[in-house]
């Protein structure tokens, strides 16, 4: 036996009790012989006071508490969670109130003033094949052409099979957040119909959990792709406990790739894939108890089929389409076809487009961040009326003259000046001084 607990001592005191020998209780228990006759003088010995003695830090309690208040400690509330280490609350009472104390009165007198909150067990919830796969971005840093820089790894593991990848980006924003899931995704083999994420600003626009609301860019990429969006409760990790797990164990199972000198992303992208593949073939899945790759190969057959998506787009709004047939968009006017004039549209922005869609399909198109503030397409403006939107007035003849010629093509400018300045000037003053 490693250590006596209080029970056990208890237990070789009646044993002793009831005449039996210290040596066999001794030999039953596992112990050494010294150390139950040590333990049983210790019982019988009596009381030195020093339980009754006064604690150093009697008296300071006060502080104490505005030590803690200070840094809102969630203990003075009676939570548990982000509590203030012993260690901060005694160099603050020794470096501004001088006191003498160690640090382990300090600890001992949290601990008793406020004991630990009661345990919550965790559920363990396994999902069924192709149901779930839960994603989570990790921050790296790689030896890239020689020189070392950052890079964000988005990892994606499904939750029945554990099959497990990795796609790296030197950003984190809404296009590469997109990118990042179609490449998980193309590498399950298909679209798996729930994906359970953390509280990212480029997929959970406010609050968090079931109430959380998503941003409306990647609201619509989810949709587009055929999966749900489960996101995380605030501050719970153990709700993606796989992924989590599988961020840690990524630092060793990678660990090795992300210290190498690579020429480029792309190879090391091609390293990671392969690693993948090791990893599948040489673990098992706990549901099925085969290899990883085996219970993959199964779940990739339930998963959904990887949508065709021509444009990512890392911004998406509802507009409605005024009388002039403008959306606005990004502190800009773009045309639109004038049948959707009073209908809402959804304006996408790609990283060079301006993309207007209405049930399902593309409208319009316009360049993005462009210098013009009001971006014109005069087809957008022909066709025949429909029942709800008559089309606008045709152009006259003058306007059409006016919109086909420039400036420039009615007058052109001469080539050379046919007559000097001065013969100008000569024949000014004979017109002024001729006779009337």
């Amino acid at each position: 036996m490693a250590r006596l607990r209080q029970e056990h001592v208890m237990v070789m005191r009646e044993m002793v009790a009831r005449e039996v020998p210290v040596r066999q209780v001794a030999r039953d228990f596992g112990v050494d012989e010294s150390t139950l006759r040590y333990h049983l003088a210790r019982a019988e010995a009596a009381p030195d006071g020093r339980r009754d003695r006064k604690s150093v830090v009697h008296g300071w309690e006060a502080r104490i508490a505005a030590v803690l208040a200070r840094f809102a400690d969630p203990r003075v509330g009676g939570e548990a969670r982000d509590r203030v280490e012993a260690s901060v609350v005694h160099g603050v009472l020794r470096r501004e109130f001088d006191y003498a104390g160690s640090y382990q009165s300090v600890r001992r007198y949290l601990e008793r003033a406020f004991p630990a909150s009661a345990v919550r067990a965790i559920r363990r919830v396994e999902t069924p094949a192709g149901v779930q796969a839960q994603h989570d971005w990790f921050d790296v840093g790689v030896r890239i052409g020689g020189a070392r820089q950052p890079l964000h790894g988005l990892i994606g593991t499904l939750s029945h099979s554990r099959a497990r990848f990795v796609w790296m980006s030197p950003t984190m924003h809404q296009l590469a957040w997109q990118s990042g899931h179609v490449a998980i995704f193309t590498r399950y083999g298909g679209v798996p119909l729930w994906v359970r994420l953390d509280k990212l600003r480029t997929a959970v626009a406010s609050g968090a959990g079931p109430t959380a609301v998503l941003t409306p860019a990647f609201a619509t990429f989810a949709k587009t792709c055929g999966f749900a969006v489960d996101p995380c409760r605030r501050a719970m990790g153990s709700d993606k406990g796989k992924t989590e797990r599988a961020v840690r164990t990524a630092r060793v199972d990678f660990a090795d790739l992300f210290v190498h000198d690579w020429p480029d992303v792309p190879t090391l992208q091609a390293a990671l894939d392969e690693r993948s593949a090791e990893w599948h073939a040489t673990r098992r899945c706990p549901i099925t108890g085969s290899l990883i790759a085996e219970a993959f190969a199964q779940e990739q057959r339930l998963l959904q089929p990887v949508p065709t998506l021509h444009e990512l787009f890392d911004c998406v709004v509802a507009r409605r389409v005024s009388r002039d047939c403008l959306v606005s968009f990004e502190g800009r006017r773009y045309t639109v076809p004038f049948v959707w004039v009073g209908r809402t549209v959804d304006v996408r922005g790609t990283a060079q487009h301006v993309v207007v869609w209405a049930e399902g399909r593309e409208i319009a198109r316009h360049a993005r961040r462009t210098a013009a503030r009001l971006v014109i397409d005069d087809a957008h403006f022909c066709g025949e009326s429909t029942s709800e939107v008559l089309a606008p007035t045709p152009l006259g003849r003058r306007a059409q003259q006016q919109l086909a010629a420039t400036v420039l093509e009615r007058f052109p400018a001469p080539s050379a000046v046919a007559r000097p300045m001065a013969q100008y000037a000569h024949l000014l003053d004979a017109l002024v001084g001729e006779p009337s």
